[in-house]
């Protein structure tokens, strides 16, 4: 009875350390802490596809404190972490922007996009050239000051304030997410 409860441990002490795996891409379960911000931890991890047959890219969100409630997650002031990971040859990265865009649309009020419009088009200004598969777009929200931006292992730059990342939340877990099997990967249901 022991050996079979401590093996039943071992099991989930295992898979609780592992790598989440979508579309062969491992997204480990933690961030370690860094300058930038304090460990996060895997929130969830999902595969965004295109009619069913194209796998354009693997997201994945990291938090300080896990959520499964959307809202939960929009409103705490914490450190945050959108890292999308190319998964085409290659592909342009106006294009995925202007795909960042229009999902944008979907989520926010034309009211919210008016105001957020200096910060879209900051946004849509850090993408260029094209991105091959590999390599990723990764958002963060430092709390109190901004998103940063990074591009193909690149910092692009800081977008002040709180609402541009939570408009991009909304992409993935809004009312109108890119699909609603991506919003409950990410929220971890």
């Amino acid at each position: 009875m022991k050996t079979a409860l401590f093996s039943l441990l071992l099991l989930c002490t295992a898979q609780l350390s592992q790598a989440h795996v979508v579309a062969d891409v491992d997204f480990p379960e933690n961030l370690p802490a860094n300058t930038l911000h304090p460990k996060m931890k895997l929130n969830g991890a999902a595969l965004r596809e295109l009619y069913l047959l194209v796998d354009t890219y693997a997201g994945a969100l990291y938090l300080e404190e896990l959520s499964q409630s959307a809202s939960q997650i929009i409103a705490s002031e914490q450190h945050k972490t959108m890292i999308f990971h190319v998964l085409l040859n290659k592909v342009s990265a106006r294009r995925l922007s202007n795909a960042l865009h229009e999902a944008l649309l979907l989520n926010i009020s034309k009211h919210q996009h008016q105001g957020l419009q200096s910060d879209i088009n900051t946004m849509l200004s850090y993408f260029s050239g094209s991105l091959k598969k590999g390599q990723q777009a990764v958002f963060h929200y430092i709390p109190n000051h901004g998103t940063q931006i990074s591009v193909a292992g690149k910092v692009k730059g800081l977008i002040a304030g709180k609402d541009f990342y939570n408009a991009m939340l909304k992409v993935w877990i809004g009312k109108s997410p890119v699909t609603r099997a991506f919003k409950d990967n990410i929220l971890g249901l």
